[in-house]
């Protein structure tokens, strides 16, 4: 991964010392390799990452690598005793390939037991036809562009297809709500296959939904929980909301008898998944950049306040009840120090928001592939993780990040916003 900006090479030169402060003004890659701490240097050297003559290596590729190799060794697994490890590896998954799209971001079934349903990347909500073993298209919120559409995995075509995340069924109605990144809030009817608009346009004067992202329902008041991940970037920029250390998420209301929008909570940073508690009291929120999953009371006499369940060591994503007890979450990656370090420190921010995105996605996955691997953590009511599932072999390849986990009659059905299928695997 090089800089190659000239610019850019003297940030990180002039910023050197606020990690090796004895460095002189013209840093030379050996000098910077004698102030590191020998774990670094032997981390760097294991992984494979010097692999030019050190006297030739430029010192900001090399403080790059050794960035990459501090958040490896920075980052930990919950190894305790006391936390349940389902190891999955090549042969323990069922994958379920997509109909021509990719990014199977949130899984449900209806309430008879049907599907799944999923979202994908072309605009389509799809539904699996188990006995059949096939998708079949369910919706879509431009009808007018489906032809163009369908299959479409380019992230610059999601505001014209759509881009359905959150999606959940009313089990009294029938019909399907779904949060789309660009479109907002919509709902399907049972006999439908197109979307229609949910929240009135003029609620916040001309600005369109950003990016709209978990969906849950409150069956008592009819209530239509929903959140907005960034008022500032749109769904293909998220990892520009992380580095930058955007704040503008927000948890909002939609109340279908008033037909009014209200915004609970402001101030978050990645507002993502959303689920209801079993009795009602509470939703779960999780916002990603902070890595906490935090609870919004609904009722009790703790209700419209906020409060953080757990802090986790991974970026969160979807979370799901689990039948068993708990809550699933989806882990998109893990939280090294360079994520820390660009929301600390404006320089490295300027310098990671230089680099072309593809390459910051490279050097996520990378992050991903040191240790053990672990996609996704099931945690109790009080924020402790009970259950881990952590993937190797060629599994690790296939799901790089994972968005949802949804357990059903025994199994678990995993997806992956990168990827072109589901996962399954049976407990």
């Amino acid at each position: 991964m090089l800089i190659r900006s000239s610019s850019a090479a003297l940030v990180v030169v002039a910023h050197l010392q606020q990690i090796c402060s004895s460095l002189p003004a013209s840093v030379h890659s050996a000098n910077l390799l004698r102030c590191l701490p020998p774990p670094f240097f032997i981390l760097l050297l294991h992984h494979h990452l010097l692999l030019l003559p050190l006297v030739a290596m430029r010192a900001e590729v090399l403080l790059l690598a050794v960035l990459i190799a501090a958040a490896a060794l920075l980052s930990s697994l919950d190894s305790r005793s006391d936390v349940r490890l389902l190891e999955v590896g090549d042969g323990d998954l069922e994958l379920v390939p997509l109909d021509g799209a990719a990014g199977p971001e949130s899984i449900i079934f209806d309430k008879s037991g049907e599907g799944p349903f999923t979202g994908v990347s072309d605009g389509r909500v799809l539904r699996w036809r188990a006995a059949e073993r096939r998708w079949e298209e369910h919706s879509c919120s431009a009808p007018e562009l489906l032809d163009s559409c369908r299959g479409s995995q380019d992230p610059g075509r999601e505001h014209e297809c759509g881009r359905p995340l959150g999606l959940k069924f009313n089990s009294e109605t029938g019909e399907l709500y779904v949060a789309d990144a660009y479109r907002g809030l919509r709902v399907v009817g049972p006999e439908d296959n197109v979307s229609r608009p949910l929240v009135p346009p003029e609620w916040q004067g001309s600005r369109p939904f950003s990016f709209a992202n978990g969906v849950e329902i409150d069956y008592e008041t009819g209530a239509i929980y929903f959140t907005e991940t960034s008022t500032r970037f749109r769904r293909r920029e998220f990892l520009n909301i992380v580095i930058t250390g955007d704040s503008t998420g927000r948890l909002l209301k939609y109340d279908p008898k008033s037909n009014e929008v209200e915004v609970l909570v402001d101030g978050l940073s990645f507002a993502n998944g959303l689920a209801m508690s079993t009795d009602g009291t509470y939703l779960l929120l999780a916002e990603t950049t902070t890595g906490k999953i935090l609870r919004y009371w609904i009722k009790t006499p703790k209700a419209s306040t906020l409060e953080e369940v757990a802090q986790l060591s991974w970026f969160p994503d979807n979370i799901k009840m689990s039948p068993r007890g708990g809550f699933w979450v989806g882990l998109h990656a893990k939280r090294g120090k360079i994520a820390e370090w660009s929301i600390s420190y404006p320089w490295l921010r300027r310098l990671i928001l230089k680099l072309p995105m593809r390459h910051v996605q490279r050097a996520s996955w990378l992050l991903n592939r040191l240790g053990r691997q672990v996609i996704a953590l099931r945690l109790n009511e009080d924020g402790k993780t009970v259950e881990a599932i952590s993937v190797h072999g060629a599994i690790q390849k296939i799901f790089r990040s994972v968005s949802e986990v949804e357990e059903r009659d025994g199994s678990l059905w995993i997806g992956s916003v990168m990827a072109p299928f589901l996962g399954v695997c049976r407990l």
